[in-house]
Parts: C-alpha cells; sequence; structure tokens
C-alpha cells in the first residue's frame, strides 16, 4: 500500500505571512492538531501545531539573559535552542513560529515506511507530495482506521 493509497487529500494550509491568531482560528474550526506552511506553488516549508502555539503562549522555553551569555560561551547548539525558543515566543506570524522543515513523504511512498518515520520522529502527521507539490497528509488516525478495516500496511 502507498501513500498515496491512505492520505487525505483536502488539506488546509496557511502562509508564511498568516497571522497565528488565523492559524489558531483554522485549527480550532476544522479541528485540526498542525498545518503545512506553504508557500505560492504549494511547496510545504515547515509546519505549525498546536504544540508550537501552546509554546508561544506560556514561554517554557524562553531563555533569559543569563542563559544566553552561559549557554553562548559553552554549548553552540544550546544557544541555537533558545534562539528558536525566542523567535517562538516572539512570532506575530507563520513563518516566525513554523518549525522546518516540515517532515514530507512521496505519494509513492510505502506505508510502512511512512508509519516507521512517524513512529521514529514521533509525529502526528506527515505531508504528501508530488514532485514537491502538496497533494495530501498522513495522520496517525490514518494507522488506525486500517487497522478497523483489516488492512495489513
Amino acid at each position: 500500500m502507498l501513500a498515496k493509497d491512505v492520505m487525505q487529500r483536502q488539506v488546509y494550509t496557511v502562509l508564511v505571512d498568516t497571522p497565528i491568531k488565523d492559524i489558531a482560528a483554522l485549527m480550532l474550526q476544522h479541528n485540526i492538531s498542525g498545518l503545512p506552511v506553504v508557500n505560492d506553488f504549494n511547496t510545504v516549508l515547515g509546519v505549525v501545531s498546536e504544540l508550537d502555539l501552546m509554546r508561544k503562549e506560556i514561554r517554557p522555553n524562553e531563555p533569559n539573559l543569563w542563559q544566553m551569555c552561559l549557554y553562548g560561551i559553552t554549548n553552540d547548539h544550546k544557544i541555537q535552542e533558545h534562539q528558536d525558543a525566542l523567535r517562538k515566543c516572539m512570532a506575530n506570524k507563520a513563518e516566525d513560529i513554523m518549525t522546518s522543515p516540515a517532515i514530507t513523504v512521496d505519494e509513492m511512498d510505502d506505508l510502512e515506511t511512512v508509519g516507521k518515520l512517524m513512529f521514529e520522529k514521533k509525529i502526528k502527521r506527515v505531508f504528501v507530495t508530488r514532485k514537491g507539490t502538496l497533494v495530501g497528509v498522513i495522520s496517525r488516525s490514518a494507522f488506525t482506521k486500517l487497522l478497523l478495516d483489516g488492512s495489513n500496511v
């Protein structure tokens, strides 16, 4: 079975300049937990998830000046994490808060491979592309439906 066989074809998207409040409203309106951020060519640039919005609201990783100085001196990777957290806390639009790159698969990828990728990366969804253009989404619930249908991946 291939990704295209189980993907959901209707995918709500946002552009890089979409305000965060509009993203949250779209998620609530359609009861979805993440949206792909696309460009004018429908290429997936990133993803905004409920977790990204939650991070902005509660600011769990907002670094203080001492952490920035200390980690900047001792750990380049840690300073990058703090810079990303600060960027997301200050975000006003999709490009500022999105996680990038989003994880995508090709529509011709084997569903078992897609499932393993989702499991290993601990993600709720992958976006499905055809020649780099968004054509669908596969969420964890697709695998639950397969179980009920008696299909083997």
